[in-house]
């Protein structure tokens, strides 16, 4: 590794490996695709989405591909910069409640579990983590910033400098800058310049992946029951991971059987919920599970881990090399709704706009236990919502099952309520 990735001090890296850990985390994930699994109306093309979720599939292919495989975070990191120098991105952030325990020999309990998940994944051997030879980390929080240095106890880290304000001249040419040092960097690492052509190719292919997505979402609109959502998140999560060509060229079939499915009658005639806040990562879809349980059905998220990954794609200008990575900084910036920015307005103008178009019956805000920025976004979000008289329930709640029941009971109340008004 060249030495402008080394750090000049680390603390003694926690290695552990616990299989008891490795089988419950695999149990976990088998035990809730058989849940899912029993939707009669389930898409036969679920299956393949079903197999890249497990992760022993993709596991393999990646296992040999050294110096290849590079970790990400959150929404913010370019991955055409990562696939034009011949590397893989994968996503990070964790929903497993497993790893939690052993992340807290080394961090404090007091942030937040998808931090504490994600570090554990590392601690443990878990999954993609352990495949990864580089991780690209963006300043999203204090949390996720101090992770960076506790990664870097283990593997190179670069870091990605998030304005405050993204609507300003001065942090735009900030951010245009942080890019084009993430290029150098990654070309640094990789040994492998990003050509113009080879740029192009990878924005075309984003914008196809974007293209098809919104299609997907577009029969939603006027038909919700063709899948569920927690199908939906398992399609887009699973682009976490897997090849693109692949993901696209599947996804592409999953599409074509959902306007099949549409040509049907409308069978979904329960409450139509719309899902917000902080990001719901799988395994941990407890809130899912208990709103199809109770009959109802979250037909749109305004999530990170969701509809925000994939919606947006980069329209350089010019197709030169400095109107591509102008285009991309663009990209992963101006349309986030990320709560790291000061204010909430455009995330709140979305909502009102996703509630509209889907004829969304109430706001479901997912709140995870100290995540101080989405707790604190949360006052002006849901006084909007009710001010618009738009039912919402605010839902805290960490990655255990034990509140659960209490979910329930309060969905449940909160279903009731909409019923009665109707």
């Amino acid at each position: 590794m060249k030495d402008s990735f080394e750090r000049r001090y680390k603390r003694e890296p926690v290695i552990r490996k616990d299989e008891r850990i490795i089988e419950d985390i695999q149990k976990v994930k088998t035990n809730l695709i058989n849940l899912i699994k029993n939707n009669p109306n389930r898409p036969a093309t679920m299956a393949y989405y079903d197999e890249i979720i497990l992760g022993d599939k993709r596991e393999n292919e990646l296992k040999n591909l050294k110096n290849k495989v590079i970790g990400t975070f959150c929404y913010f990191v370019p991955e055409e910069l990562i696939w034009g120098v011949g590397c893989i991105p994968v996503r990070l952030c964790s929903g497993f409640f497993e790893t939690i325990t052993p992340a807290e020999e080394v961090l404090p309990r007091d942030i937040c579990p998808l931090i504490r998940s994600t570090f554990g994944c590392k601690v443990e051997g878990v999954g993609y983590f352990n495949l990864c030879s580089l991780i690209v980390l963006p300043t999203t929080c204090d949390g996720k910033k101090k992770l960076g240095e506790y990664i870097s106890d283990y593997l190179p880290v670069l870091t990605l400098n998030l304005p405050n304000i993204k609507t300003y001249d001065m942090a735009k040419e900030m951010w245009n800058k942080e890019i084009k040092v993430l290029k150098s960097k990654l070309e640094e690492f990789s040994g492998t310049k990003i050509t113009r052509k080879n740029l192009e190719y990878w924005i075309k292919l984003f914008q196809k992946r974007s293209k098809l997505f919104r299609s997907i979402y577009e029969l939603r609109k006027t038909n919700p029951g063709i899948i569920s959502h927690r199908d939906f998140l398992m399609m887009v999560q699973s682009s976490f991971y897997d090849d693109i060509n692949r993901w696209i060229e599947k996804t592409q079939v999953l599409y074509d059987e959902l306007v099949e499915k549409s040509k049907q009658k409308n069978s979904f005639n329960g409450e139509k919920l719309l899902i917000t806040g902080a990001p719901i990562i799988f395994p941990n879809f407890k809130i899912l599970n208990v709103i199809e349980d109770l009959g109802a059905l979250v037909v749109v998220d305004e999530l990170c881990s969701g509809t925000q990954r994939l919606w947006d794609y980069a329209e350089p200008d010019e197709w030169t090399m400095e109107g591509m990575l102008e285009s991309i900084a663009t990209r992963y910036l101006l349309p986030s709704t990320c709560p790291c920015f000061t204010t909430s307005y455009d995330r709140i103008d979305k909502l009102l706009t996703m509630v509209d178009e889907f004829k969304v019956d109430g706001v479901i805000y997912h709140d995870l236990r100290l995540c101080q920025l989405f707790d604190m976004e949360r006052n002006l979000v849901t006084k909007i919502l009710k001010d618009k008289n738009i039912p919402v329930l605010t839902i805290h709640t960490e990655y255990s099952q034990e509140d659960t029941e209490q979910i329930k009971t309060r969905i449940e109340a909160f279903l009731e309520m909409i019923r009665s008004k109707a």
